[in-house]
């Protein structure tokens, strides 16, 4: 896989600099994961009981973004407490520093589409999804409507500037899939690391960046305000299976294999209270979600709230449940950017435990 070269205003990098910069942290990313497989007996740290309950940390990138709405709601409507857990949900700067956190054992369980427990396991850490958040990326590529009023197609990206948050995480990946769909090597465009959605915000309407890839509410606030024009939009099942060929699922809880089984009645209870968000969710009127609106640094008012989960009502999963489908095309789609990966692809079919989610369905008649 080609990387892309990220270049940062903030830090004052010229694009070259940058690109050595990035592929060096990278390398030396990827040397930790391999020697802490290597060299590490796996001791994860234990789920301690806080009183009568059970205490979770529970790490995930952007806590501005919505894709991580059936937690916040989860602790807001009671429902952890309700399963007898005390879950800290702590937001990390990337997936991969969220990821360094699962296996050096200093978080419990990790928000994170699933293609992350795939990387884990290729990477020699023995990592599961117990439940599936969201059944589509919930990435969306809006272009800007000031600094690119005359687009056409994806190929008019060529050589200009994309917001991405996280520079080795799932948009990125997406983002690299979308344009290598459309006839677009990576390496023609410029992906600009811009940290937050709030960084985002400012990056889009200052000028700063051409387009964005990123998630709700941001897009949809850009959008209402006639900020971008949405191109691609993977909130949503139909544009997803036709760029992956398939459902590539979101967002969805992975913690190491040893933890659950050590812990398995714990992660039954995460489980059944993640999944009593998403019935909730369902069926959430207007009224019911402003009566427990978070607040959110880029939500200019309550109606752009109301209509950003509108936009992601569609790609928030049904009942939990990981599909084999599902796992087939993150599969694919890692094996497309680094080849390597298929050589083990056989060897990750035991990446998902669904057993928890089936019975937390029978329970709630999900």
């Amino acid at each position: 896989m080609r990387t892309i070269a990220f270049l940062t205003k903030l830090k004052g990098m010229s694009a070259p600099d940058y690109f050595s910069h990035a592929a060096l942290a990278r390398r030396q990313w990827l040397a930790s994961c391999s020697l802490w497989a290597a060299c590490m007996v796996l001791a994860p740290s234990q789920v301690r009981a806080a009183g009568d309950k059970f205490h979770l940390t529970l790490a995930l990138d952007d806590k501005a973004s919505l894709s991580h709405l059936p937690l916040l709601l989860a602790e807001q409507l009671g429902f952890f407490a309700a399963e007898g857990l005390e879950v800290d949900l702590v937001e990390q700067p990337s997936q991969s520093q969220a990821m360094a956190g699962l296996t050096h054992g200093s978080i419990h369980v990790l928000c994170a589409p699933y293609e992350n427990a795939l990387l884990l396991q290729h990477r020699g850490f023995d990592a599961v999804s117990v439940v599936q958040i969201a059944r589509t990326p919930q990435w969306v590529l809006g272009v800007s409507n000031k600094n690119v009023p005359n687009f056409k197609n994806l190929a008019d990206l060529r050589g200009k500037r994309i917001g991405v948050i996280d520079p080795d995480g799932s948009a990125h990946r997406c983002l690299s899939i979308s344009l290598l769909r459309a006839g677009i090597p990576p390496n023609e465009i410029n992906a600009v690391y811009v940290q937050s959605s709030v960084h985002a915000l400012v990056a889009m309407r200052s000028g700063a960046i051409d387009a964005l890839f990123a998630s709700d509410p941001l897009m949809t606030a850009l959008e209402q305000k006639d900020d971008v024009t949405v191109v691609s939009n993977f909130r949503t099942l139909k544009q997803t299976q036709r760029v992956f060929g398939g459902p590539l699922p979101g967002n969805g809880l992975i913690a190491s294999r040893a933890m659950v089984e050590k812990n398995s009645q714990v992660f039954q209870s995460l489980v059944a209270a993640v999944m009593r968000s998403l019935k909730w969710l369902r069926t959430a009127g207007p009224s019911d979600l402003l009566r427990y609106l978070v607040d959110n640094p880029v939500l200019p008012d309550r109606l752009v709230y109301l209509n950003a989960v509108d936009n992601l009502r569609e790609s928030f999963s049904r009942d939990g449940w990981l599909s084999s489908e599902a796992q087939q095309v993150s599969m694919r789609m890692l094996g497309l950017l680094d080849p390597s990966f298929n050589s083990r692809s056989a060897a990750l079919q035991s990446t998902v435990r669904n057993d928890f989610v089936k019975v937390a369905k029978q329970r709630l008649r999900m």
